[in-house]
């Protein structure tokens, strides 16, 4: 005995006319606009990046240690014992610091190795956004596998350097590793209570809508 299917529940029937015209030539159209979309986004990141002007200052502590200038110009990064602009902040990386992130680091940014993300470019937005603040940061990095830590310093700004930090951020070294390969976004780190903060919140806040 065949059971008949009710009528609602039969599946449409579409001409393959209909479907090439309507599904699949659709997608061709709407992928190429996608690309121009993708193409315009890294436009103006090229663009971001190739007028952005700026110098960093990173101070080494301890034997070996020293004092360089990354300094930002027309798309290049060079290294140098002077500055081509004022600084706009100073990184001061004890040279245990420095010894322990290079041999865990894949990469490196501007706050050393090991901080390579989008998140830590100098773009032209960033820098201008980063000129308005002043204070000195403490980045603490905890749970090495000897059960020490590290630190290092991120005074933004001219100036002596503050004999405190304003603001201590302290995270775990193996979620610092995953925020520097891409894998954790420092926003949603932060919002999660994953990047632990103490002293002036409202600095914190200001330099990670900063970095943005």
């Amino acid at each position: 005995m065949t059971t008949q299917v009710p009528p609602s529940s039969q599946p449409s029937v579409i001409e393959p006319e209909v479907f090439f015209k309507e599904k699949v030539a659709p997608q061709f159209r709407r992928r190429i606009e996608d690309l121009r979309r993708q193409l315009l986004s890294l436009e103006q990141q090229i663009q971001e990046r190739m007028t952005a002007q700026a110098t960093v200052r990173v101070v080494i502590e301890g034997e070996g240690g020293g004092t360089w200038y990354l300094n930002v110009l027309n798309g290049e990064m060079t290294v140098s014992t002077e500055a081509a602009f004022p600084p706009l902040m100073t990184v001061y990386q004890p040279r245990s610091y420095f010894d322990w992130a290079v041999s865990i680091a894949t990469d490196a940014g501007v706050f050393g190795p090991g901080t390579r993300t989008n998140q830590s470019e100098l773009t032209r937005s960033r820098i201008e956004r980063l000129k308005a603040l002043k204070g000195l940061i403490k980045f603490t990095f905890t749970h090495l596998p000897d059960g020490g830590e590290h630190s290092f310093f991120l005074q933004l700004g001219e100036g002596e350097r503050p004999a405190t930090p304003q603001t201590t951020l302290s995270m775990k070294a193996e979620d610092a590793q995953k925020m520097a390969r891409g894998e954790l976004n420092a926003q949603m780190a932060f919002m999660s209570g994953i990047i632990h903060v103490t002293g002036d919140m409202a600095l914190a806040m200001q330099f990670g809508a900063a970095m943005m």
